[in-house]
């Protein structure tokens, strides 16, 4: 059952005739018949009766007239209330990662509710595998995340930039002047994590597997900037991304070890659903996105 068949059906009956009702339409008349008789075969029923040079509703074709004018009127209620949306501005549902809302999402939104004041925006919080689920299931647009390779080959992911991670201690710690770190200086080590399904958490610890390593002890914490307070006090190590302690490094907080392992090859990254279609908001949000990158 097609819209414009049921527009077909409920102009002849305001018509008064299939003549006059494709004149009102800019159909010809055989495709009005084409229109009323597929209608007829999907509901097995005859519409019209054609009774001399007129034309009367049959009683299922009566009953059929409530539903149709109903669906009609939901039909341009909907484009009207998308219209209306897209007047409005629209919305855009960001999922952004802990260490990216904090650090570079702040100057995006800002710039972007420069340039469109109307777009309203929602944010959710999590890691790569509840985005991977969000995304697959609509729940939001795009998402930010911080990992090496995407192991999702639904997303389509654009690298915004390489993500230098930094091994933390606080300035009196024992490793603190040491002239190099690798992985076997962990053997000893109380290592502080972030949550599961942390990119930068997994990494570390596959490579602590692959040179059957144990530290001393794991602490696993869920907020990063717990995890700097941590380490500020000296109750371990941890690994974080580099602009997130930056500032702590500078005030001697926080001494960045000289690691000499493998490089972590984390990138930031902007995500969204390869099937997904793109509105013209998410593509304003992306392309801010993409500038302001360059521009770094």
């Amino acid at each position: 059952m097609e819209v414009r068949q049921l527009q077909t059906f409920t102009a002849i009956i305001k018509a008064g005739s299939f003549a006059q009702a494709a004149d009102r339409l800019g159909y010809t008349q055989p495709t009005l018949t084409t229109h009323i008789q597929a209608l007829e075969k999907e509901l097995k029923v005859k519409l019209f009766d054609r009774l001399g040079h007129r034309i009367h509703l049959t009683r299922e074709g009566e009953l059929f007239r409530g539903y149709a004018e109903r669906i009609l009127k939901l039909v341009n209620e909907s484009a009207d209330a998308v219209s209306a949306e897209a007047a409005a501005g629209g919305k855009i549902i960001i999922g952004a990662s802990e260490t990216f809302s904090v650090v570079r999402l702040p100057l995006l939104l800002k710039k972007f509710r420069q340039e469109h004041p109307a777009i309203e925006i929602e944010l959710k919080f999590g890691d790569i595998g509840k985005f991977h689920d969000d995304l697959k299931n609509n729940l939001i647009d795009i998402a930010f995340i911080l990992c090496g390779k995407v192991p999702y080959p639904s997303l389509a992911a654009e690298i915004l930039c390489p993500e230098p991670m930094a091994l933390i201690v606080s300035p009196d710690h024992v490793l603190a002047s040491q002239p190099s770190i690798d992985v076997f200086d962990f053997k000893t080590e109380d290592f502080i994590v972030t949550r599961e399904g942390c990119a930068y958490r997994e990494f570390i610890e596959d490579l602590l597997k692959e040179n059957d390593i144990q530290p001393r002890s794991f602490m696993r914490v869920k907020n990063i900037e717990a995890i700097k307070q941590f380490v500020i006090s000296g109750l371990g190590i941890a690994i974080l991304p580099r602009v997130y302690v930056e500032k702590e490094v500078a005030g001697q907080l926080l001494t960045e070890l000289p690691w000499r392992g493998p490089d972590f090859g984390m990138y930031t990254q902007v995500a969204y659903h390869k099937d997904k279609w793109l509105s013209p908001v998410v593509q304003s949000f992306l392309e801010l996105t993409r500038r302001e990158f360059r521009s770094q």
